[in-house]
This record gives C-alpha cells, sequence and structure tokens, in this order.
C-alpha cells in the first residue's frame, strides 16, 4: 500500500522537512514532494490513495501552497503531521492544530483523518528579528527560554516519534 501513499510538506526553514524525511526514510516506497511541486503534478494527489501532509505553523494558519492544494484532496485517507515554534503540549497549541486539521480535512471533500502529529521546531531566525522590532516588544528570559527549548527541535525522538504515528499507513 505504500507505492500508494504521498508525503507532501510545505516547510521554510527545515523543521516539516526533517520530519517528512524521517518518515520517508522509514518507509521508503512512499513519495516525498513539496506542496509547491504537488500543485505542479496534480496527478501525484490525484494518485495516492493516502497522503500525509506536513506543515508549519504561518501567522496561525496554512502556509498558502499547502492550503491552495486542499481543493484537490478529497477521497483520502489523511495523516497531518506539523512544527512549531511554541509548545506542542500547550492547550492553545493543540486547539489550534485541532482547528487546521479540520481545515485540511474540509467538510465536503470525502476525507478520512487517521493520524495526527504535533512537534516542536525550531522558530525562524528572520521571525525572530521582525518581533524584535515590533513597538513593544520585551525579550524576557521567559520568551528566551522558550526560544532555546525551540531551538533542538524537532530531535530524534519527535523524528522517532513521527515514524511511529504512521506506520499504520504502511
Amino acid at each position: 500500500m505504500s507505492e500508494k501513499t504521498l508525503i507532501m510538506v510545505s516547510s521554510i526553514t527545515g523543521n516539516t522537512l526533517m520530519v517528512a524525511q524521517a518518515i520517508h526514510s522509514a518507509y521508503p516506497n512512499s513519495t516525498l514532494m513539496s506542496t509547491e511541486d504537488a500543485l505542479k503534478h496534480p496527478s501525484a494527489i490525484e494518485s495516492a490513495q493516502q497522503i500525509l501532509i506536513g506543515f508549519w505553523c504561518d501567522k496561525g494558519g496554512l502556509p498558502p501552497a499547502l492550503a491552495e492544494t486542499l481543493p484537490r484532496i478529497h477521497d483520502k485517507t489523511l495523516g497531518i503531521f506539523c512544527t512549531m515554534g511554541g509548545d506542542p503540549e500547550s492547550e492553545r497549541a493543540r486547539a489550534w492544530f485541532k482547528r487546521e486539521c479540520s481545515v485540511i480535512v474540509g467538510t465536503d471533500r470525502n476525507n478520512v483523518l487517521k493520524e495526527t502529529f504535533l512537534c516542536q521546531g525550531k522558530i525562524d531566525p528572520a521571525l525572530i528579528e521582525k518581533m524584535k522590532q515590533l513597538p513593544g516588544y520585551k525579550e524576557t528570559p521567559e520568551t528566551r527560554a522558550r526560544r532555546e527549548r525551540a531551538s533542538t527541535h524537532p530531535d530524534e525522538r519527535d523524528l522517532q516519534e513521527a515514524v511511529r504515528t504512521f506506520a499504520s499507513f504502511f
């Protein structure tokens, strides 16, 4: 069944791509491609029976290329994974991820969500610099500590957990 599994990923800093590559390495009969390439080659989406969709938190929403692919994703079994700079164990992060998963699955495209995985990822240094330029921004020891915790992710444990989470697809 794995030859019919597409791993489609949106990644800017490499965090989400790292997770996607770990899954693909564990299950090499899958196909790995970026959301941008999937837009250029829609037959990859159409021919897949299952799609693992990886993305990152883009200002509280979906990355634009992923959002653009959603109308093409129908009648599929889905797995969704995401990396975020924030604490993936927080109630706020879990609620956000659940909402975004609902958007990806859709209500009228006959998709079935089988598994999900959310982990922390390094925060883009350019984003940190932009935040520092915002009026009223004040770096605290807590914000610095959060960024330092995020800087080590995704780590080997995260990657192994992602591979285990999606084992049922293969």
